[in-house]
């Protein structure tokens, strides 16, 4: 069975095989092309479509005989809301006050954060 990966901006991978929850491809794959680029994910098997919402890329290994193993997994929601976090903290960081980086240490706190 031949399996379809359409990512976010529409871009296919096409011809690809599956072992387990690995995709087999012929080919090395760009892994530049998932890069913020996985918000959904759509698997089809020409029959049937799998949607997966924020997955990100486990690895990409190449095997004995040449075939590239993809392997990929959705994000949890508090590892989705810690990413929201601290990328809101980076972005402000010049006009952070104390209170704001408090205020977001307790949050990554409550959210199992170190």
């Amino acid at each position: 069975m031949q399996y379809t990966i359409t990512l976010a901006d529409g871009r296919k991978l096409t011809g690809l095989g599956k072992n387990g929850d690995n995709f087999v491809s012929a080919e090395k794959v760009d892994e530049t092309i998932f890069k913020d680029n996985l918000s959904t994910m759509t698997v089809s098997d020409g029959e049937t479509e799998t949607v997966y919402h924020n997955a990100e890329l486990i690895q990409q290994q190449k095997w004995a005989d040449g075939s590239w193993y993809l392997a990929f997994r959705e994000q949890t929601a508090q590892e989705q809301a810690m990413a929201a976090l601290n990328k809101a903290v980076a972005e402000n960081a010049d006009s952070m006050t104390d209170l704001q980086m408090a205020l977001a240490e307790v949050y990554e706190m409550m959210l199992g954060g170190v």
